[in-house]
Order: structure tokens, then sequence, then C-alpha cells
């Protein structure tokens, strides 16, 4: 009967003792579990912080000074206003292949990784190893007695920083708002690019109608020298007549040869722009767009929301934002969570077994800061002045946006005045010049009127083709002043 006894209790005692060991396994379960499910809360509802545009100092007019015409602005691919399929080509071109704007993409992707290392913080650390140890020691009678061990183990580590105060959050939000910042860099490039082929295709344009203007000067004023050269033989012209020619033949030819520098040197420019080689093979339209009607400017509190640059800054505002309470809060206490878990053998087949061979710790620690020379403290003082430094960068970038929007609106009506006049000054000076040559073949007036007024015609023709340009130009300054965007995907290789 005693001996009946005595078994049961040992049974109930394994029994009771099973029990508990499964009780310690399921509550360091849980435990774990809680501890990667509260990370997970954390982590998965941090969002970019929230838009800071209130805080500018600058405040946005209900509409803009200069003339614009009424209506939202639209940033559509402002490429196609000028109605010219090479104009997008070209653009295309450059969007894959200039290798500033490839330069800019890895300069993002460098960006983006190294905001996602910093922000990596806020996820716990989990590591795990492999150990294989070896020890002899001998015994204090000398060496015939010695003691040899060797133990294999497998160890997982969990550590995570309990971000009590938010100080681990703010950073990530600082992290999530430069990578915004980037991207937003990235587009301005990328607009700025499109915007800079654009001026350098119609630059060249402009370099090429120079260059034919000054090509067919060159064959007036030779036609004409040898009329006068004629006259000058039979005894109708004078000697003064012959040296005033030629003198004016040789410097449109002087004049000829800047006109090809130039024209080639845009052409240049603009290859390396595409990521060509500078071989001048590129063949350049002979005529500049027609500019038709005004463009809707919309609102400037449009503007800080749709230029690139503007986002950038306000980004970048809002990151330093957050660094300000990440210095702030790091003077708390700090909370950490460790936990390990592994095997121990003295057979390394037997280190799998992880509830046999266990060895495990947990523990939770609390840390404060109690001296470090003020290094907290200057910390905290320097993001506060970084704060203030971002947020008067960021007045002053809203500022320059709104001046190149207003003096790109005015400019646009400007040139458009000035176009007008300078068609008129064309058309007289040339009907001036033809006037000029018929009265100097009829003895009327001199050389000396007729190659005034040859000079003035050309001095004209340039003015026209010149200012035909800058109103192109115009045009495209103020499309990229008000953020203007692109409706055409750029190709799968860029």
């Amino acid at each position: 009967m005693a001996i009946g006894l005595t078994n049961k209790r040992m049974l109930t005692n394994a029994t009771f003792h099973t029990d508990c060991e499964k009780d310690r396994k399921g509550a360091s379960r849980r435990w774990l579990l809680a501890a990667l499910a509260g990370t997970l809360l954390l982590t998965g509802c941090i969002s970019p912080p929230k838009d800071t545009s209130s805080k500018l100092a600058v405040d946005s007019p209900g509409g803009w000074k200069s003339d614009a015409a009424e209506g939202n602005f639209e940033p559509q691919n402002w490429a196609k206003d000028f109605n010219d399929p090479q104009l997008v080509k070209i653009i295309e071109e450059a969007l894959e292949h200039n290798y500033n704007l490839v330069a800019a993409a890895f300069r993002l992707d460098a960006q983006i990784a190294g905001s996602r290392f910093a922000g990596s913080s806020i996820w716990p650390t989990i590591m795990g190893s492999a150990t294989r140890n070896k020890s002899l020691r001998n015994s204090s009678e000398g060496r015939s007695q010695e003691s040899r061990n060797e133990n294999f183990g497998l160890n997982a580590r969990f550590n995570w920083e309990i971000d009590l105060w938010g100080k681990v959050r703010n950073g990530y939000k600082g992290d999530l708002a430069d990578i915004q910042s980037a991207q937003a860099d990235y587009a301005a490039t990328r607009l700025s690019i499109a915007g800079r082929v654009a001026q350098a295709w119609y630059d060249a344009i402009e370099s090429t109608q120079q260059y034919n203007l000054a090509e067919r000067t060159q064959e007036a004023l030779e036609s004409s020298a040898v009329i006068v050269e004629e006259n000058f033989k039979r005894g109708i012209a004078r000697a003064l007549d012959v040296r005033l020619v030629r003198a004016n033949v040789a410097s449109n030819r002087s004049t000829l040869e800047t006109r090809l520098r130039n024209r080639d040197s845009s052409i240049r420019l603009l290859e390396t722009f595409l990521g060509r080689y500078p071989s001048r093979e590129l063949e350049i339209a002979t005529t500049l767009p027609e500019i038709s009607g005004p463009i809707p400017a919309g609102l400037p509190s449009d503007l800080l929301l749709r230029r690139p640059d503007v986002i950038s800054a306000e980004r970048n505002f809002a990151a330093t934002e957050q660094r300000k309470s990440e210095t702030s809060k790091a003077r708390f206490p700090s909370f950490n969570l460790n936990y390990s878990r592994g095997t121990s053998a003295r057979d390394y087949q037997n280190i799998t077994k992880f509830f046999d061979q266990r060895v495990w710790n947990r523990n939770l620690s609390i840390g404060q800061t109690l001296f470090q020379g003020g290094r907290l403290r200057a910390n905290h003082k320097r993001a506060k002045a970084n704060y203030e430094v971002a947020l008067a960068t960021y007045s002053s970038t809203v500022l320059t946006a709104f001046r190149e929007v207003e003096n790109a609106l005015n400019n646009q009506s400007s040139f458009e005045r000035d176009y007008d006049l300078q068609k008129i000054a064309a058309e007289e000076s040339t009907a001036a010049e033809q006037l000029a040559w018929e009265e100097y073949g009829r003895g009327l007036s001199t050389i000396t009127t007729a190659l005034d007024a040859v000079r003035r015609n050309i001095t004209a023709q340039r003015a026209l083709i010149q200012v035909s340009n800058q109103r192109v130009q115009s045009r495209i300054d103020l499309y990229l002043a008000l953020g203007g965007g692109f409706d055409f995907e750029p190709t799968a290789e860029n």
C-alpha cells in the first residue's frame, strides 16, 4: 500500500513538473510574440511628417502681381505646347541618356538606402550564432591528469529598444521625410535637365538662323561689290565706293565665321546634354515654333504643392523638425528588451535538441545618461539651429519661386510686344535697303547711304531672330517656374 502511494506521488510530481515546464515554454513564446507584435504595431503605423507649409513666414498672395491668364495651371507635358515633335524626342532621349540625370538617380538610391539604414533602429535586432568551444585544463599535480572539454551551441538573440517617448519614431519620420526630399530633388533635376535641353535646342536653332542670315548677307554684299567695281571701271563709281563695299564684305565674312563657331558650339552642347559624343552631327530645325495664347498660371499657393524644389525644401524642414524632437527626447531614460535562446551540448549532434538542451535568458534594462559633458544638450541646440536654418531656407526657396514666376510672366508679355515691334522694324528695314540700292543705282544717293541701309537691315533681322528665340525661352522659363511636368512615360531602360 505504501509503495502504491509513493508511485502515485512520483507520478503526480512528474506531471506537475511537466505542466510547469509547458507553462514556462508557453510564457516564453508569448513574451517573444508580444514583443514582435508590439514592434510591428509601432512601426506599421508610422507615416512621413505632415505638411509644414503653415509654418512659413512668407505669405502667399491671392494672385500674381504680373499679368497672368486666369485658370488653373495644368502641369501637363509642357513640351507639347510648342507643337515640335523633334523637341519631344530629344527630351525623351535626354531623360534616358543624360549622365547628370543618371548620377542624380544613383544619388537618390544612395539617399534612400542611407535613410533606411539610419531608420533601421526602430526595428528589433535579431542575431543568430553557432559556437564550438574546446578547452584543456591541467591538474595542479602535473600533466598526468588533464581535463578536456568540448561544447557546441546554437543561439538566437533578440534586442529591442522600447520607444516609450517616441524618440526613435521621430528619427524614423525624419528619415522618411529625407527620402521624400531626395525624391523631390530628383524630380527637380529631371525637370531642370528637360528645360535646359529645350532651351539648348532653340538656342541651336537661333544660331543656325543667325548663320544662315550671315550667309545670305554675304552673298548679297559680294553681288553688290561686283556691281560697284563694274561701275568703277566704267567711271560711274568712285574709288571710295569700291573700298567701302570691300570693307563691308570682309567685315561680314568675319561675322560669318563668328556665327559658324556659335552654331557648331550650340549643337555640340545639345549633343552633350543628350549623352552623345559632341560631333556636331545632330540635325537642327531651321524655324522657331509659334507661340499661341498665354498660359493659365493658377494661384501662388498651388506652387508650394507642385514645384519640386519647394517640395524638397519643405520636406527637409519637416525632417529637421522631427530631429529636433528626437534630440530633445534623447535625455529621457531608455528601455531595452533582451531575449536569447539556444542550445548547449557536448556532442554537436545534440545541438538541435531545442527543448532538451536549451539555454535561455531574458531581461529588461533601463538606462539613463547621467553625465556626458553636455553632449546631449549641445546636440539638441544644434538640432534647433538646423531647424531654424531649414525654415529660413524653405522661406527663401518659396520667395525665389515666386520671383521666378513673376519674372517669367512679365517677360512673357514683354517679349510678345517686343516681337511685334521687331517684326515691323525688320520689314521696314528690308524695304529701306531695297530703296537705297535703287537710288544709288540711279545716282540719287551715295554708296554710304546704301551700306548704312544694309547694316540697319542686318541689325533688324538679327534682332528679330534673337527676340523670337527669347520669346520661346521665356515660355520655357514660365513652365519651369510653375513646376510643369511630363505626361509621357520614360523608357523602360530608364
